[in-house]
């Protein structure tokens, strides 16, 4: 294989938790990952000249990198970006691309224990949950479906009276007969290509990888339109490619009625896929018989690859029937019956024990810590593009036309546990659909989609605002930061396009940050990153500034140690007075809660406390102490109580008094 000058082509003992970036010329694609390397990983280290810097990789200036001079040295540690070459399935090539010294010779390798991420739930033998596909021709009411059996009507997939609302695959989890999974809505499937049909070809792809990762398929047709030519082509494909893998049933929606449900249902025995079911998505009807009846067939197939899914519900009821019947069971002997019956013995014990365990199966599973990053921007900046370059795959469709996601879509990463029992990290990296202005959004679907991008952000531990390097910095890019700031989401800012940035030189960068603090003051804490989700250039170290900002956001700072600052800062700047004379007291502070970092100043009057005080004295926080880098800091200003005022308060009162009014606030009115 010819690498280009600064990629370097190590061998390692197994790559099942590397990852690489789409733009390299390998038959399959992976996923980009970014790690620590220590020097005792490395074996043959030798110093190796690659060439001139005229390479594709080189833009011309890298602030990662520009301190970094090795030298004749052994570095104390080297940052590398890897990826696998997995066309012959030995996942034994790894290439170090752009991030690594000019250290490491071909041939080197490394322990790829440091380069734990991974996609989640990823494969069938791997699986953590099964999934359960849904797919349909266009609006027969898939969304509707996977909203009702997850239970996300308010906040789920969007719905609406139009065909091609979704388009990539998104995920959903539900539960049912205490048994947790996966469902994956897919957009409707055309099999002919013409303008009409906008991305036909894009949405089939996701239906077929839905389709091969799940453990049993949902064919959702319309009950009231009746079979139509389309219905009966995606029925021919479930015949030879799908049904002799996987168990399929027939939903037939939008079965409200419990007199003609059956009869409009009956039509579909004509697909030869099964029996169809009558359901209502609207109402609910009919779902559970939907959902047993697919169960049953992912026990019968053993298709979940999850030990014992879908037998929990029937473990326990033999279990009951076992423990509380008096009748001889099937397979018993008299002394067995006898001693069950009257709880005496090991038999009565293991009766009990299996009850026990039948019932514990239902109790919820502790989950690994799942960080939920949203990737925010406006249209056509790249976040769908980022999304594939982080999940190494294809997850959402990307095109040039703005406005091509629509629902947020979810991609899973793992960074399993350093250390043995503990519970692995989990990466939900949310794609958004691109927020326009206000003024620009009618009610409808893009009305929802904003809505959801917005929740997103509010839900999110940590949000990535995708900015265009080409574009600058646009007003709704700082409308986008502000909202950011005032939901209190840690964030960093992700300059994408940064290879398409031309003649860049050594003072690039410094000036592009510069232009940025300045244009997106509200944010003038969070951390700037320069990426290319096309080439995948640096793409790996977001992880790095995730973990950064989650850490920031957690942080929790002691009141002695904030009184200290806040003190140095009065002394320096005291607070402003107005021209009547009053002037804010500051008393003291303390941190009352993190996510973000929220301080209590207690002060005389917080009305005498404007904003360019506040802001100074966020600016001197931040700059006197460590780890809030990536998160807002909340403050809030307190006054004295109400009653702790008129104790002290003096007044003209009644004769006799002593002076102190006890009427308020009109002394004379006794």
């Amino acid at each position: 294989m010819k690498l280009s000058a600064g990629v370097i082509l190590v061998t390692v003992q197994s790559a099942s938790s590397f990852m690489m970036p789409r733009s390299l010329p390998f038959a399959r694609v992976g996923v980009v990952s970014h790690a620590t390397v220590q020097p005792n990983d490395v074996d043959n280290f030798e110093m190796a000249d690659f060439g001139d810097d005229d390479d594709e990789y080189d833009d011309g200036y890298d602030e990662d990198h520009d301190d970094d001079d090795y030298g004749d040295r052994m570095p104390d540690q080297i940052d590398l970006d890897v990826a696998w070459d997995e066309r012959d399935g030995s996942d034994k090539n790894i290439m170090v691309v752009d991030d690594g010294p000019p250290a490491l010779k071909r041939g080197s390798s490394f322990n790829p224990g440091n380069m734990p991420i991974r996609r989640f739930n990823e494969g069938k033998k791997n699986k953590k949950e099964p999934i359960i596909a849904i797919i349909g021709r266009p609006n027969v009411g898939k969304s509707a479906l996977v909203n009702r059996i997850a239970g996300t009507q308010s906040g789920g997939a969007i719905v609406a009276d139009e065909s091609g609302i979704t388009r990539d695959r998104t995920y959903r989890r539900a539960e049912f007969l205490g048994e947790a999974f996966q469902l994956v809505d897919t957009g409707g499937l055309v099999f002919d290509d013409d303008e009409s049909t906008l991305f036909a070809k894009e949405i089939r792809q996701q239906a077929m990888i839905a389709l091969s990762e799940a453990s049993g398929a949902i064919v959702v047709v319309d009950g009231q339109d009746g079979m139509s030519t389309l219905d009966m082509q995606i029925a021919d494909f479930i015949r030879k490619e799908v049904l002799h893998e996987m168990p399929v049933v027939v939903a037939v929606n939008k079965c409200e009625s419990s007199t003609t449900g059956a009869l409009n249902a009956a039509e579909f025995w004509n697909l030869g896929i099964g029996e169809p079911r009558p359901v209502s998505a609207l109402h609910g009807v009919g779902t559970a018989e939907l959902l047993e009846d697919l169960f049953a067939g992912i026990v019968e197939q053993q298709t979940a690859g999850v030990d014992r899914f879908g037998t929990k519900a029937k473990r326990l009821q033999e279990a009951k029937v076992r423990k509380k019947s008096k009748k001889r069971m099937p397979g018993e002997d008299e002394t067995e019956w006898k001693m069950r019956k009257y709880g005496i013995g090991d038999v009565a014990k293991q009766v009990e024990k299996e009850y026990e365990e039948a019932l514990a199966a239902f109790d919820e599973v502790e989950r690994p810590e799942e960080i939920s990053i949203a990737i925010i921007g406006r249209p056509n900046v790249g976040k769908s593009s980022l999304l594939n370059s982080i999940f190494g795959k294809e997850r959402a469709i990307v095109s040039e036309m703005a406005g091509t996601t629509r629902d947020s879509i979810d991609a899973m990463m793992e960074r399993p546990a350093e250390k043995e029992g503990e519970m692995s990290t989990l990466y939900r990296f949310v794609d958004t659909a691109g927020i326009r202005r206000k003024g620009k959004v009618d009610f409808g679907p893009e009305f929802f989609m904003v809505n959801r991008a917005l929740r997103a952000i509010r839900r999110a531990d940590v949000a990535l605002l995708v900015l265009d390097a080409t574009a600058g910095v646009t007003e709704q890019d700082r409308i986008l930061a502000q909202k950011i700031a005032d939901d209190g989401r840690a964030c960093a800012i992700i300059c994408n396009k940064w290879d398409a940035v031309v003649d860049k030189d050594s003072s690039t960068y410094d000036k592009s940050v510069k232009f940025i603090r300045a244009e997106i003051p509200q944010m003038r804490w969070a951390p700037i990153l320069f990426i290319s989700a096309e080439t995948g250039q640096r793409v790996g170290k977001i992880y790095n500034v995730v973990d950064e900002a989650i850490n920031a956001h957690r942080k929790r700072v002691s009141t002695s140690v904030l009184n200290e600052v806040l003190r140095d800062a009065i002394l320096w700047q005291p607070p402003p007075a107005r021209r009547n004379g009053a002037q804010a007291k500051i008393y003291y502070c303390h941190q009352v809660s993190t996510r973000p970092p929220t301080i209590v100043v207690f002060c005389n009057d917080p009305k005498l406390v404007n904003d360019n005080y506040r802001r100074y004295l966020d600016r001197k926080f931040r700059e006197s102490l460590e780890g809030f880098e990536a998160t807002p800091i909340r403050w809030l200003f307190r006054g004295r109580r109400q009653r702790d005022i008129l104790r002290q308060r003096d007044m003209n009162g009644t004769p006799g008094d002593g002076g102190a009014g006890v009427s308020y606030p009109f002394p004379h009115a006794d």
